[in-house]
């Protein structure tokens, strides 16, 4: 039986690049908390993004999802959709910051300052 870790609060995040202003798709994420996790790999509470994401199946009223590192996800059929830019997703993973403040870190810097 496959260990699985169980998410809430969860988003799928599509991940695109731009170039030559032309917006190309790179890869799906899982954005969310831990509720419990059976590989002990994670604490409960903890903000997780996950490798790519390579299959998902619904099973019940969830959703099973599998991930490039063969990882075994459980999330509810209800998530958020979000879609954000690479390096967008390098400072998602870095601070650990969930899809909703990645787009409000990207509104203030579309904000001008005055001084």
């Amino acid at each position: 039986m496959t260990e699985k870790t169980y998410l809430k609060d969860v988003s799928i995040v599509s991940v695109y690049d731009y170039k030559d202003f032309e917006k190309t798709f790179l890869i799906d994420v899982l954005a969310g908390v831990v509720i419990d996790d059976e590989t002990f790999r994670f604490r409960p509470f903890e903000q997780i993004v996950t490798s790519k994401i390579v299959n998902k199946r619904v099973v019940g009223d969830k959703i099973e999802v599998i991930t490039h590192n063969g990882s075994c996800y459980v999330i509810d059929v209800e998530h958020k959709l979000y879609d954000i830019s690479f390096a967008e997703l390098v400072v998602m993973r870095i601070g650990v910051h969930s899809p909703e403040r990645i787009l409000e870190m990207r509104e203030q810097l579309k904000t001008p300052k005055l001084n």
